[in-house]
């Protein structure tokens, strides 16, 4: 085989690879709270800052905006989230969280930092820093690539 046609030698099949690895474990782990993935991805930006618009969660979560808001409407009647009309603009709406969606930040992100280190131990925190530099270099590229 090739060096060029070579998986081994691909990034894209080695990220992708990984995120496999690291979702599939975590969704097995999101199972004992009944929460899919889609809605840990919105819970955790909700922990990092309340009151977010939803197109700017669809954004930061790389989902559509029609996906996101049916995310969210499900988080609503599980108690998780609510929605309020931004004052600044009534056509917007804000995300916020509720107590019971407040509640289980701790217990997910501290057993979700666990999963992460347990199947990755030998990353030293140097290489896990260069790594999301260089991650964030090529989805940046992409970003831009997409845009146009």
């Amino acid at each position: 085989m090739s060096h060029v046609n070579n998986p081994d030698n691909s990034l894209p099949y080695h990220l992708r690879g990984a995120f496999r690895g690291y979702e599939t474990a975590l969704a097995r782990y999101l199972k004992r709270f009944d929460l899919p993935l889609s809605q840990f991805y919105i819970l955790r930006l909700q922990w990092s800052g309340d009151g977010k618009a939803q197109r700017e969660i669809a954004q930061r979560a790389f989902m559509s905006e029609s996906v996101a808001s049916q995310v969210i409407k499900k988080m609503e009647y599980r108690n998780l989230l609510r929605r309020k009309p931004d004052p600044k603009d009534s056509r917007a709406q804000l995300v916020y969280l509720t107590s019971r969606g407040e509640s289980l930040r701790e217990t997910i992100v501290i057993e979700g930092i666990q999963i992460s280190k347990r199947n990755a131990p030998n990353i030293s925190r140097e290489d896990m820093k260069t790594t999301i530099q260089v991650l964030r270099k090529v989805r940046e590229g992409f970003d831009i690539f997409n845009a146009q």
